[in-house]
């Protein structure tokens, strides 16, 4: 699904010939895992495991590759104006692919744009609102990372300052923005620019559970007072004047800081395009005052608040309905009502269990590991470690050496898997009570 995703931001974005992954061998691994998935203790299947694994990586790898050289204007600009729309599960496939690759600020750029279009919806007036409130999304969050078996890039233990400090931030940033009286007192600060420094700043720690749902929240409130701003301003002025005030702001920045594209120009046409429409639907005949009196003042109310909105339009909607065939009608909002189901329950009700076992980080300062060793994190029974990039330059042999030197380090204490990478995320060797392998060059 992401290779689609991407092929399709290059052919219609950056208007080049996608270039797609040859996934042969990817089904083939997955064929022969799936065959022998009734017998997961043989020592067989734990090789087609393997075989998986490594194919797999090797796919996402190559999606990386391609996807360093898309922007992440383009990955937004596609996701919000492809037609038809992204399925929950395409933003969620994107989503699981930016959280677990290795850490660059293009990745977080990514990843803060998809994951805060998938926690909102849009709203009236160009705004966008939450789907959920901060702690039981900050649950929801919790539970794709352990789905995703994604593993921190930060030591919990010794951040948790650090990512309650960056989560109260973004709450300082959105009450400094929802004060802004008008739309110059964010510029003359330089708002925007700040808010990128300061998420770009805190680097890995975004990917924290609870400062990802901070700044989810935050980007929602910040781009919806900046389209109340604009609207503010222009309804001072006109649209012609607002441009001419504000139309050297950098919309990248913008749209950057807030997770969802902010361009001047296209707000502004959009804001008076929607208030011409509905300066023409307010216009109607006035009622005959002979007959107010046969209804109650309770039933005024109501029919001025339903038809004072769209006066002949709903009833010209009305009639177009009743042409309709009702026997189609039911069907179809059977069909929707099923849909609608189906993805509430298995998006939101149907959450697997999530393990309690924490990620922890080991030091291998003070040993001979330590000029090999970048970062190490321990998850279940299985060590996952990402070497320095003298690794690529080491020969096969001394880097089996490294991967035995890691599993004595800790076999003793009862983990039986390590998982070698290098620099990059991709994976070199892996290690087991059974067997020893590392992967070979072409395979990388």
């Amino acid at each position: 699904m992401v290779e689609a995703i991407l092929s399709a931001v290059e052919r219609e974005r950056m208007k080049i010939v996608p270039r797609s992954y040859d996934d042969l061998n990817a089904k083939k691994a997955l064929h022969h895992f799936l065959q022998l998935a009734e017998d997961v203790e043989s020592e067989e299947s734990k090789e087609a495991e393997f075989d998986l694994l490594r194919e797999t990586e090797a796919w996402c790898s190559a999606l990386a590759k391609r996807d360093r050289e898309i922007s992440v204007t383009n990955i937004r600009r596609y996701c919000e104006n492809c037609k038809p729309m992204l399925s929950s599960q395409a933003m969620l496939s994107l989503a699981r692919f930016y959280r677990n690759l290795p850490y660059s600020e293009s990745v977080r750029g990514k990843f803060d744009f998809i994951i805060t279009r998938l926690f909102t919806r849009p709203a009236e007036d160009e705004q966008r609102m939450l789907l959920f409130s901060r702690d039981k999304m900050l649950g929801h969050i919790k539970t794709l990372y352990a789905e995703w078996s994604s593993i921190p890039l930060y030591s919990a233990e010794g951040e948790e300052s650090n990512i309650a400090l960056s989560s109260l931030s973004f709450e300082d940033l959105t009450k400094e923005a929802e004060f802004a009286e008008n739309f110059d007192d964010l510029i003359r600060s330089d708002f925007f620019g700040r808010l990128r420094l300061f998420k770009e700043s805190i680097a890995e720690l975004f990917f924290a559970p609870s400062v990802t749902s901070a700044a989810i929240e935050c980007n929602v409130r910040i781009g919806n007072k900046y389209v109340e701003l604009i609207e503010r301003e222009r309804r001072r002025s006109s649209a012609a004047d607002v441009h001419d005030r504000f139309g050297d702001i950098d919309d990248q920045i913008v749209s950057e800081a807030a997770g969802r594209s902010l361009e001047l120009v296209n707000l502004l046409r959009d804001q008076t395009a929607s208030e011409e429409l509905a300066n023409e639907e307010a216009v109607e005949e006035p009622a005959d005052p002979e007959t107010l009196h046969e209804d109650s003042a309770d039933d005024i109310v109501q029919a001025k608040a339903v038809t004072g909105k769209s006066g002949g339009f709903t009833i010209r909607v009305l009639d177009a309905v009743r042409a309709i065939n009702m026997w189609f009608m039911v069907a179809a909002l059977l069909m929707v009502t099923a849909s609608v189901g189906v993805f509430v329950w298995g998006n939101y009700f149907a959450e697997p269990n999530v393990s309690s076992v924490g990620v922890k980080t080991l030091s291998f300062q003070g040993t001979d590991l330590a000029d090999v060793v970048k970062t190490a994190k321990l998850s279940s029974d299985t060590l996952y470690v990402v070497a320095q990039p003298n690794l690529d330059q080491m020969s096969k042999e001394k880097q089996t050496e490294v991967l035995q030197k890691l599993y004595q380090a800790v076999n003793e204490k009862g983990w039986i898997v390590v998982n070698l990478m290098n620099s990059e995320g991709k994976t070199v060797g892996y290690i087991n009570p059974n067997k020893v392998e590392i992967l070979s060059a072409e395979t990388k």
